[in-house]
C-alpha cells in the first residue's frame, strides 16, 4: 500500500491488485464468486467475495471456508426483499456466514439517498439480517454524507454506537420550549459522548414515557422550568431553563460519563 491506515483498519483491495502487492499486513480482496472459484492466491484471514442475488441460486454456500465474507449486492427493483430472500435461504440451509449488505444508488440527492438507503438496508439490520454495511453513491452527495448515513444506520439499529443518540418528541401545542432550537443547543454541546442516550422533551405529560430507555432527559414542566432525569429518576426539578443544559452536563460528569472535546 502507498500508505498506512490508523491503528487496525482495514484496506479492501479488488483481488488482481492485492495479489500483486508486496506486503498484505491489513490488506485483504474483493474478488467476484468467479475469481474467487479459481484464485489461486488467497488470503489465510479474510476473503471479501462479491454476490449478487441474481447469481445466488447457483451457489452452494455451505461449501465455502470459514476465511469468506460476503458482499451482498442486488439489481432486483425490489432489491431490499431479494436480498431478504437470500438471508432466508442461508438460515434454511444452516449456513452461517457473515453477510455484507452492499447497495449502490445513483442519482439520488442526499434526503433520497438518506431515505432509500436507510429502508433498504434499515429494514434488513432491524431483523438481524447482515454483518456489515457498504453503501455506494455518486460523488455529487459526497462521502460525508454517505459515511454519516451508514453510522446513521447501524446506530439506529442498534448494530454499532458510535455517536451521541437523541431522543425529541414531535412538539405539540403542549411544548413549553423552542424545541427545535433546544435541542440543537444541546448536541451542540453533548454530540461527541459516544453511546449515551439523551431525551428531549416539551412537557412532562407524554414525555417521560417517551424517553424511557434514555440515559438522561431534559423534560420542559412549565414556562421557562426543566425537570432533568438520569434514567427514569427525576433528578432535578424546575430547573430554570438558562442554567438547565449546564446542569445536565453537571449530571453527566459525576456519573463519570463526561468527556472533555479537547481529549477525543
Amino acid at each position: 500500500p502507498s500508505f498506512s491506515f490508523p491503528g487496525n483498519l482495514k484496506q479492501i483491495y479488488n483481488a488482481t491488485t492485492w495479489a500483486g502487492l508486496v506486503d498484505k499486513n491489513n490488506c485483504h480482496p474483493l474478488f467476484s464468486f468467479s475469481e474467487y472459484v479459481i484464485a489461486g492466491i488467497k488470503d489465510e484471514q479474510l476473503n471479501l467475495v462479491s454476490i449478487n442475488t441474481a447469481e445466488a441460486c447457483n451457489i452452494d454456500f455451505a461449501h465455502l471456508d470459514s476465511s469468506v465474507v460476503i458482499v451482498l449486492e442486488t439489481d432486483a427493483i425490489h432489491g431490499m426483499a431479494a436480498q431478504r430472500a437470500f438471508f432466508v435461504s442461508l438460515i434454511r440451509s444452516g449456513v452461517e456466514i457473515p453477510v455484507i449488505i452492499k447497495r449502490s444508488y445513483v442519482g439520488l440527492n442526499a434526503d433520497d439517498l438518506m431515505l432509500y438507503s436507510a429502508t433498504d438496508v434499515g429494514a434488513l439490520f432491524t431483523d438481524g439480517l447482515g454483518d456489515g454495511i457498504w453503501v455506494k453513491a455518486d460523488t455529487a452527495v459526497g462521502l460525508s454524507l454517505v459515511n454519516s448515513t451508514s453510522f446513521g444506520i447501524l446506530q439506529a439499529t442498534r448494530t454499532r454506537i458510535s455517536k451521541t443518540e437523541y431522543i425529541s418528541c414531535p412538539s405539540c401545542g403542549r411544548t413549553l420550549f423552542d424545541l427545535q432550537e433546544t435541542t440543537q443547543l444541546i448536541r451542540s454541546r453533548t454530540d461527541h459522548l459516544k453511546g449515551i442516550k439523551i431525551g428531549i422533551m416539551g412537557c412532562i405529560v407524554n414525555g417521560p414515557g417517551e424517553m424511557a430507555d434514555a440515559d438522561y432527559g431534559y423534560v420542559g414542566t412549565g414556562p421557562d422550568k426543566i425537570t432533568l432525569y438520569r434514567g427514569r429518576e427525576v433528578v432535578k426539578k424546575n430547573v430554570n431553563s438558562a442554567r438547565a443544559l449546564d446542569d445536565l452536563i453537571d449530571l453527566i460528569k459525576e456519573d463519570g460519563k463526561w468527556i472533555e472535546v479537547s481529549r477525543i
